[in-house]
């Protein structure tokens, strides 16, 4: 199952996109740090809302980005 990668509510409309610090096709645990979005004065980052693999990444490093808006998606794989 696809699972979104959404952009939390940080209490600002438009953020700016840091980095991403996981590649597309990489295997990610639930909570593991995957981005970097970019504060005036901090960063914040977001973590993996499952585990499994990225398979999709919609923005880029400097993208404005907003609270809700997909990210990428992990494709979530069922734990043993």
């Amino acid at each position: 199952m696809r699972v979104p990668v959404r952009l939390p509510d940080l209490g600002a409309s438009t953020v700016h996109f840091g980095l991403w610090v996981v590649e597309a096709g990489e295997q990610v645990y639930e909570g593991d740090r995957l981005a970097e979005v970019l504060l005036p004065g901090a960063s914040v980052e977001i973590s993996s809302p499952a585990t499994g693999i990225l398979v999709e990444r919609h923005v880029y490093p400097r993208d404005t980005v907003s609270p809700g808006q997909i990210l990428g998606y992990v494709e979530a794989t069922e734990e043993a």
